[in-house]
């Protein structure tokens, strides 16, 4: 893509003379902007536009073409792409709408576009797109208004976004802040160049350290989990405003650019495991870009917080606690030199009021940053000023200035007032370099999605050492069931998925199929009481419905009349069905009901989820996810992350599950899932029992569903 980003010569097809017109603008901010490459504006209607020779069609040209912008109607957008395929053009981007975003013949238009572009070899940008930037070498090739602003700010954040217009908006708020970027892309309806293919490029760009991305839908989740975690490896945060959450989102989503967004469950809990920044709002992408490169990279999740005001410094602590942060006491030494200079009715604590005084000890306050800054548990300070304003305030400034240049830990400042007052104290930051925020919330979300990010990263290092090693060993199982599930009809029975499940060691109930009431009564003897009977059929799904299902069988006599009565029953339930007979197993008392499964999703293939039973899923939705697959501590996390936790943890009084043994057979799932992607279309443990801590756990029922199944 490297040519993409750097086209030595430009053609702008449909170029006008009116340089306030779509097809105007391109050629006004190239030259506005600086661009060095050849632009070459086609039109027929004219001889020149500006100081450019205008030439009747592309192919007459004379030089090469690297890249041509197409802004004419609609209907005649194949035909021209067909002409940039006889000049030798290597990419077009198409300005154009009425496509696949608009009705049914604008998406066979765009379905001739993809066939094209497979054909021919062109590498096509949108259409319904707004162009793309690149700020380092000059190269304005867009039509957005944003490019009036001049100089544009060139810095290290690369932005890739499937909404021209929110985009370049967020571009354009961004530069007023000061945000310097090194590329920002306009996707459109992605026909073929698409978002994570960009993303991919700038993750190994020397100009790109942080990158940014507005997304409606992912097209290949498994292309984003290699960008992700090249991203992990090089240290770049990937900042995602990703809509579509709810189901009319989704569906706005999908109107707006012919995109599938997928289960945005599924999404979350991706950018959860794989370090994505997920924002709520256009304001938390330039929050974030604005402080990222003016401040180290926080090592751990320890914030300090020191206030010229009570009430803003609770503000503070909420957002930081509700973010995920901590908020360490401080110890007794650090608390020691604060004490020694703020008032009697500050506070020493962390946060660490050191109340309006600061206007009368300039000095004091700033042995409180370093007492704060000298503490081991700090990994970061945010610092909350109110209305101190005048000389006092801008000596305030010049020492936050001072002391965020010598810190060996990064420091956010708020400064909770408006520029009209404030203009002089704000200037002294703004040359200092000095990012900061007129509001705790705003100040601590960023400075916490930084502290999250670099916690994680750390983690994340660690845990690919433990998800190698697990991934050697069940590459070991793959051999034995490739065999196993030819012999299985599309729906396994759940003798067959506890079969299949044991080859991944994942531990299930004792227990065998009978086809005689005698064969029952041994099976009984060998496993012993108490048992539980089931139908053995790939038809009867539902047992219970069916009446197929005989719980606490406490003797023989009881086994051989449940035997009879279940084959009975599910005779008359479902007169045909295949029955290869009754399953005896043992029955698993005393554990707790989980849920494990396993979807493929079309964007991010196979899901594993995870949820206590009973009411936990069924009435409260309460599970979790992560796409496989994962190793033990993302597991853990999986665990740890539903609202029911506490249930298998011991809350009030009860024995402690054995969380360790069901975070090994999730993991051993996600390692099930990958490797029986293209066969396995659902697999449902219901329910997975959980026993006190040291006792493991045991698969009572199994439900799997081989990929061809019309369910």
């Amino acid at each position: 893509m490297k040519k993409f980003f750097n086209p030595q010569s430009i053609a702008i097809i449909g170029a006008s003379k009116d340089f306030t017109s779509i097809s105007g603008k391109p050629i006004k901010y190239l030259l506005s902007h600086g661009y060095e490459g050849n632009i070459y504006p086609v039109n027929p209607k004219y001889k020149e536009i500006g100081s450019l020779k205008c030439y009747p069609g592309i192919t007459e040209i004379p030089g090469e073409v690297d890249m041509a912008l197409i802004a004419i109607n609609y209907r005649r957008v194949l035909q021209v792409l067909e002409d940039c395929h006889k000049k030798g053009v290597k990419y077009a981007a198409i300005f154009s709408s009425g496509f696949a975003e608009v009705g049914e013949e604008g998406k066979q238009l765009q379905q001739q576009i993809i066939e094209l572009a497979k054909r021919t070899g062109l590498r096509v940008l949108g259409p319904n797109c707004q162009g793309l930037v690149n700020l380092p070498n000059k190269i304005a090739a867009g039509f957005s208004a944003s490019l009036e602003n001049k100089p544009l700010v060139s810095g290290k954040t690369g932005f890739v976004t499937q909404s021209g217009a929110l985009g370049y908006s967020i571009f354009n708020l961004a530069q007023e802040m000061g945000v310097g970027f090194s590329y920002i892309v306009s996707t459109g309806n992605e026909v073929d160049i698409h978002s994570l293919e960009l993303l991919q490029y700038m993750v190994e760009d020397d100009n790109t350290d942080l990158l940014v991305a507005y997304l409606e839908g992912i097209k290949d989740g498994k292309l984003f989990a290699q960008v992700t975690t090249r991203a992990l490896e090089l240290g770049k945060p990937i900042v995602a405003l990703k809509v579509g959450r709810s189901d009319v989102g989704q569906k706005a989503a999908s109107s707006h650019t012919a995109s599938l967004t997928g289960s945005d469950k599924v999404a979350d809990a991706f950018f959860k495991q794989n370090g994505v920044i997920r924002v709520d709002d256009i304001q938390d992408i330039t929050d974030i870009a604005g402080l990222y490169g003016r401040i180290a990279l926080p090592k751990g999740k320890g914030l300090g917080i020191v206030t010229t005001s009570g009430g803003a410094g609770i503000l503070a602590v909420d957002t930081a606690i509700e973010v995920g942060l901590e908020v360490p006491e401080l110890s007794e030494q650090t608390k020691d030199r604060i004490g020694e200079v703020i008032p009697d009715y500050g506070s020493a604590m962390n946060p660490v009021d050191v109340t309006a005084q600061v206007i009368n000890d300039p000095e004091g306050f700033m042995n409180v940053l370093d007492a704060m800054l000298d503490n081991p548990g700090i990994d970061a300070l945010v610092i909350v000023v109110t209305m101190i304003y005048g000389a006092a305030g801008e000596r305030l400034a010049r020492d936050i200035v001072d002391i965020s240049k010598r810190a060996s830990k990064p420091i956010a400042l708020c400064w909770t007032a408006g520029d009209r007052l404030m203009e002089n104290c704000f200037a002294v930051l703004r040359r200092g370099e000095v990012p900061y925020f007129k509001s705790p919330v705003r100040c601590v979300k960023a400075v916490g999605s930084l502290m999250n990010y670099g916690a994680f990263r750390n983690s994340w290092l660690e845990r690919q050492k433990s998800l190698s090693q697990v991934s050697a060993t069940a590459q070991q199982t793959e051999a034995s069931v490739e065999g196993y599930l030819n012999g299985c009809g599309i729906r396994l029975t759940e003798h067959q998925g506890k079969e299949l499940l044991a080859k991944y060691h994942i531990p299930v109930t004792e227990e065998a199929v009978a086809s005689s009431e005698e064969e029952a009564a041994a099976i009984g003897r060998r496993i012993g009481y108490p048992l539980a009977v089931k139908v053995d059929s790939p038809d009867i799904m539902h047992k219970t419905e069916a009446g197929a299902l005989k719980l606490f069988i406490k003797n023989e006599h009881e086994l051989r009349e449940a035997f009879n009565q279940v084959l009975a029953n599910s005779k008359a339930y479902k007169p045909g069905a295949r029955i290869n007979g009754a399953l005896v197993q043992e029955m698993v008392q005393d554990g707790t009901e989980v849920i494990v499964g396993i979807n493929n999703d079309p964007q991010f293939g196979p899901v594993v989820v995870f949820g206590l039973g009973g009411i936990f899923v069924e009435l409260l939705k309460d599970v979790s996810m992560r796409v496989a697959p994962f190793g033990y501590e993302e597991a853990l996390d999986m665990i740890k992350e539903i609202k029911g936790y506490g249930v298998l943890a011991g809350a009030r009084g009860q024995a402690r599950k054995d969380i360790s043994a069901l975070a090994e057979v999730l993991v051993r799932v996600s390692e099930m899932a990958v490797q029986l992607e293209e066969e396995i279309q659902e697999l449902d443990i219901n329910p997975l029992l959980v026993l006190d801590e040291g006792k493991g756990v045991k698969v009572a029922d199994a439900l799997v569903i081989r990929k061809g199944s019309s369910k």
